[in-house]
């Protein structure tokens, strides 16, 4: 069917988008000792790294944005106003997220070169009022967007398997970051990235679900 192909590639650069963002995110915060902090972990990053983290991020962000809309396509049939409500949230979520995700590189110059300087705290102050404040309006939004899937999921006219609905983006985004509990070796790789790995399993398991339904494939 020609629509589910167009989905199905919506979805699939939607999969790319999570793939590109993960490189640059982890180029950005990774530390072989595991995060430190949300805002610490850019005191330690190399500039040099962080300088290629930055581009790969900001280039991969917007391709979230067809992914929701293949969602959004995808779901259309089982309830247009909550299709558009996924899409409307997704497309927020990761236009807050691109935002948040430009500002890490110039965090870290920023508090690196500062570091022990009087100027430290009140650049550390600005950040966090300004900036990583939008990682929590970014999950709220998440969680948010992740109910309107369960109903989607439960209601879908499409034949989807009902357990889709656990596989949500916010119990994703749950078990990624508590991996540094329950698995750290694993945890310190991905927790930096967790809403990167997130969305690849999101949207690859959308993918796959399709794939393996007759009426869709």
């Amino acid at each position: 069917m020609k629509d589910t192909t167009i989905i199905k590639t919506l979805i699939g650069i939607g999969l790319l988008g999570s793939i590109l963002v993960g490189i640059g995110e982890y180029l950005l915060h990774f530390h072989p000792d595991g995060p430190s902090g949300e805002i610490s972990m850019l005191e330690h990053v190399p500039l040099s790294r962080a300088s290629k983290g930055h581009f790969f991020a900001l280039f991969g962000t917007p391709l979230y944005l067809a992914g929701y809309y293949g969602l959004k396509e995808l779901f259309k049939k089982s309830s247009l106003t909550l299709a558009n409500a996924l899409l409307i949230l997704g497309t927020l979520a990761f236009f807050i997220g691109g935002i948040w995700i430009s500002s890490r590189y110039f965090g870290a110059a920023v508090l690196q070169r500062s570091h022990e300087t009087v100027d430290y705290a009140f650049y550390l102050q600005s950040y966090e009022n300004h900036y990583q404040v939008l990682v929590w309006a970014l999950r709220i939004i998440v969680a948010a967007l992740s109910i309107v899937y369960i109903m989607l999921i439960l209601k879908n006219k499409q034949g989807l398997p009902k357990w889709l609905a656990f596989f949500n983006p916010i119990v994703l985004l749950i078990i990624v970051i508590s991996s540094l509990f329950w698995f750290k070796p694993l945890g310190i790789h991905i927790a930096p990235i967790a809403m990167n790995v997130t969305h690849f399993i999101f949207f690859g398991i959308m993918l796959w679900a399709i794939n393996r339904q007759p009426s869709l494939s």
